[in-house]
């Protein structure tokens, strides 16, 4: 967890911040610009909860067009440390609010925003959760019980999950997962290209043989940590 100081925040918020979203706003307490878009104030130190309908992208200020699907890490990874620390419930707890109650309140709101922040991130981090998200968004959710028609496809995991319950040799798992492997970076790339494309129901099936993709390799790591 992050821990930062009131007086670090006030005296360098742009140093903790320097990559914020780009749509910045006034603070509804005391009016001064906010370090971010984030409903943060380091001057007055008034913090509100986001709207519901608040993109992770417009957590990170970053682009969800013209492909929501391309995300570049060092920048997601820097915007949210940034933001973990401008909203850390630590600072928050006793800042600007007489009233006790005003200041568990501001704890709650921090807490609540933290979480946010957190969610966005882990969401955007990884291909998988990032492509449900995008589908989700374009009303396709992907869900446990969706299946592919894909034949060839599902006998291949078949015979993949196969080949792990019955190894004997670590060679035998490990060259699975180096083939496992390359049809994860393929699947990748097709679900960039089909979002670039807006083909969001190919993105689906996409996404769903990620998974099952992603089951394999969660498998094979289970079988060689015990090996």
């Amino acid at each position: 967890m992050f821990s930062v100081s009131r007086k670090i925040l006030r005296q360098h918020p742009a140093r903790y911040f320097h990559s914020s979203l780009s749509r910045k706003s006034n603070c509804p307490s005391c009016t001064k610009v906010l370090p971010s878009s984030l409903p943060a104030c380091t001057n007055c130190w008034h913090i509100s909860s986001l709207p519901h309908n608040t993109k992770h992208y417009e957590i990170f200020g970053l682009p969800d067009e013209p492909n929501p699907f391309v995300i570049h890490l060092p920048t997601l990874k820097e915007r949210f440390r940034s933001a973990q620390v401008l909203c850390h419930p630590d600072s928050w707890a006793s800042k600007g609010a007489k009233a006790d109650m005003l200041r568990k309140n501001k704890l709650v709101v921090a807490q609540t925003l933290s979480a946010r922040i957190n969610e966005a991130y882990q969401c955007l981090l990884k291909p998988l959760s990032r492509a449900e998200y995008i589908l989700n968004c374009h009303h396709l959710p992907v869900s446990e019980a969706d299946q592919i028609d894909d034949i060839q496809f599902i006998s291949g995991i078949m015979d993949a999950r196969e080949t792990i319950e019955d190894a004997t040799e670590k060679s035998q798992v490990e060259n699975l997962v180096k083939k496992n492997t390359s049809e994860i970076r393929e699947t990748i790339q097709e679900l960039e290209n089909l979002f670039g494309r807006a083909q969001w129901e190919d993105a689906k099936s996409a996404a769903i043989r990620l998974r099952y993709l992603e089951g394999i390799e969660r498998a094979a790591k289970r079988w060689l940590d015990d090996a």
